[in-house]
């Protein structure tokens, strides 16, 4: 990991990593860690994960949230932190709650990072997408990937997830791509990638993006929310002519992040398309009988990173897999 402080290689990391898991104990717990792109923040969330826990992962900029579920959800350790340090706040030994064995993670469901219904993922959600995105970006252990995104919304959390199971590198930052100063870190880190939602491509054309010179650039990615086609044509048409990939791609919180993308070969010709299912994932049209049209269907998604199932309360934390095939909402 890089960062304007400087670097750490895996074997600090993992060391580092260990001791967290240590501080938090055999005992599993519920574990609320706000997100954020430092070290430490990192730290604590695998450390968390590592260890065996339930992990509640908060906006990490958002003090009402945060307060909204400690109210509801009343986690056994809270991670906090204060005057440059993180603290366990931990507030019983043992969970006061039932955990389901195969639950790892606690997201909110996407735009609703204040809402207490999260999305329950198992190990299995988070080790199959991840798996699937190295598998089909083809990253490397020589990348090294920006955190254009925060931590804790899922598209950015598949970031960190994929490019650590691949041994490549973050680039820890919490700039936004309108600070010169984010591409300064960017070129003198050796940057290779980065991720954005619609928005940031917007923010991109703002600051002259085109004519930046990012000489390491190797592909960029697109996903929370549909790109304009001619965006997506756009961009594709700068990266073949700058020597990058672009990828758009169509996920949600309840896939764990991914599932599908559009190879790049065929953003120029098909911009408007969500593309290919992952690996491990297909999709079916099924009917909706609402729908003013006979030929409209509705998406549904199936494969190992479909979540368990949502949770409004604590006592959903003991429920198993609830949900087997995720339909998107999408006509």
């Amino acid at each position: 990991m890089i960062t304007t402080d400087g670097r750490l290689t895996y074997h600090e990391l993992a060391d580092r990593v260990d001791e967290v898991a240590y501080r938090l104990g055999s005992h599993r717990r519920l574990v609320l860690v706000p997100g954020a792109n430092t070290v430490d923040g990192l730290v604590t969330y695998l450390g968390a994960l590592c260890g065996g826990h339930v992990v509640l992962l908060a906006a990490g900029d958002n003090a009402t949230a945060i307060d909204g579920l400690i109210a509801t959800y009343d986690p056994d350790v809270v991670a906090r932190p204060v005057g440059g340090e993180w603290l366990l706040d931990e507030r019983r030994e043992r969970s006061s709650h039932e955990l389901h064995p195969d639950l790892a993670l606690l997201l909110s469901t996407s735009g609703s990072t204040g809402s207490p219904k999260l999305v329950r993922l198992s190990h299995e959600n988070l080790q199959a997408n991840a798996a699937a995105i190295v598998e089909y970006l083809g990253i490397r252990p020589s990348d090294r990937a920006a955190t254009s995104l925060p931590m804790h919304y899922c598209y950015g959390l598949s970031v960190v997830h994929s490019h650590l199971l691949a041994g490549a590198t973050l680039i820890l930052t919490d700039l936004s791509v309108v600070d010169a100063c984010f591409w300064d870190v960017f070129r003198e880190a050796g940057g290779t990638t980065f991720a954005g939602v619609p928005h940031t491509f917007d923010l991109l054309d703002r600051v002259g993006f085109a004519t930046m010179r990012l000489p390491r650039l190797r592909y960029i990615t697109q996903a929370g929310g549909r790109l304009a086609p001619d965006t997506v044509r756009r961009y594709a048409e700068l990266g073949r002519s700058q020597g990058w990939d672009f990828y758009v791609m169509y996920g949600q919180t309840e896939a764990t992040a991914r599932m599908a993308y559009l190879p790049s070969s065929l953003a120029v010709s098909r911009p408007e398309a969500v593309g290919v299912p992952i690996a491990g994932g297909r999709f079916a049209l099924e009917p909706v009988p609402e729908a003013d049209r006979p030929d409209v269907g509705e998406l549904v998604y199936y494969g190992p990173n479909v979540m368990l199932g949502y949770a409004e309360s604590p006592q959903d934390l003991a429920l198993g897999r609830t949900v087997h095939a995720l339909r998107t909402g999408d006509l």
